[in-house]
């Protein structure tokens, strides 16, 4: 009897130390509902995030997304780096890149965000009217042009400069002219103040429908690009369940997305009219300007590794990066690849 009472006491002390354990680790228990904090712009390049969040697809996995709201890229990064927020979502710039490369920074990329893919509209060369008119028509005619992007070193800098590479020229033959925004780009161009600009799908048809500047070329159409990342703070990568249970959560948003969205056949389907009222209604894009604008991802969120290593080194060629990022460090493709099995396993 006295044998049972004693195991019986040690059993209690066990299970106590083990939640206490927990709560001072900062784990996450396997049933319980945790809330990861993500920050993101509201743009149609995080279409999965809010499908998955509308289909209840994060909440089957135990996930409450507590979406925190950003104007600009950079920002996003520094929040994730000082862990204010868990998990960021943005396109690629100078500024992440020379975060990661900050002593022992945090911040581990884990999947796809979306990638300028033939086909598919994500951004765009335009040109005034007046330099069109004046025979800018092609990449190759840009020599000696200005060239509006937001700021220097922003991902539009970059996909000026990876177009300019393809016809043999160089971000040197140009001049580069940070604007501040989207906006200001598009209204630089249709009062031809700048020559050129690239910009965001959403922005290019106002002024190509009212002939206020003309389209060159999809960026897509030119050169493939792993456009932007999912990464996330030091917080989220050290609660092992709720970092894993995001990504497969993520994964499979992406999936939904890509089937029923991105590649959908159907279009007068009852899942594609709602999936795209979704969309309009969290990012206040008109429903009939989405289904033309709508971003590349993998279908499985798979980062194109590979292409972060041409991002780096561009970035240090042209002084905006002190040093090559050590894309092997940054990348954590164990934990993608053990949330992808989680989730196929289901």
């Amino acid at each position: 009897m006295k044998k049972q009472v004693i195991l019986a006491i040690i059993l209690v002390l066990v299970l106590v130390l083990s939640a206490c354990s927990q709560n001072i680790t900062g784990g996450s228990s396997k049933n319980e509902t945790m809330t990861v904090k993500i920050g993101l712009l509201n743009s149609l390049g995080n279409s999965s995030i809010y499908l998955g969040d509308e289909k209840g697809i994060f909440k089957k996995h135990g996930i409450k997304l507590d979406f925190k709201g950003f104007q600009s890229a950079q920002p996003i990064s520094v929040a994730a780096q000082t862990g204010d927020i868990d998990v960021g979502s943005t396109a690629f710039t100078a500024g992440f890149f020379n975060l990661l490369t900050e002593g022992n920074s945090p911040l581990r990329i884990v999947a796809d965000g979306s990638k300028e893919w033939p086909g598919y509209n994500g951004s765009a060369l335009m040109v005034s009217k007046n330099a069109f008119d004046n025979g800018v028509k092609e990449i190759k005619d840009l020599k000696g042009k200005k060239i509006g992007v937001t700021q220097n070193g922003s991902s539009l800098h970059y996909m000026a400069g990876r177009l300019l590479e393809k016809e043999g020229l160089n971000i040197e033959d140009v001049t580069i002219t940070p604007m501040g925004g989207v906006g200001n780009i598009a209204a630089a161009l249709e009062s031809n103040q700048i020559d050129a600009g690239v910009l965001l799908s959403t922005a290019v048809a106002p002024l190509v429908e009212k002939d206020k500047a003309k389209l060159i070329t999809w960026v897509g159409d030119e050169t493939k690009i792993q456009l932007s990342s999912m990464f996330y703070s030091k917080n989220m990568l050290e609660d092992e369940e709720k970092a894993k249970r995001f990504l497969a959560a993520y994964i499979e948003s992406v999936r939904y997305y890509h089937d029923n969205v991105l590649t959908a056949k159907d279009k007068n389907s009852s899942e594609y009219k709602d999936a795209i009222k979704i969309l309009a209604e969290r990012t206040k894009i008109p429903e009939e300007k989405i289904p033309n604008n709508l971003p590349y991802i993998d279908r499985n969120a798979e980062l194109w590794k590979e292409d972060l290593r041409t991002w780096s080194k561009w970035y240090n060629e042209n002084d905006l990066l002190e040093k090559e990022v050590d894309v092997d460090k940054v990348v954590a493709t164990d934990l993608y690849d053990d949330a992808l099995k989680v989730l196929d396993k289901k």
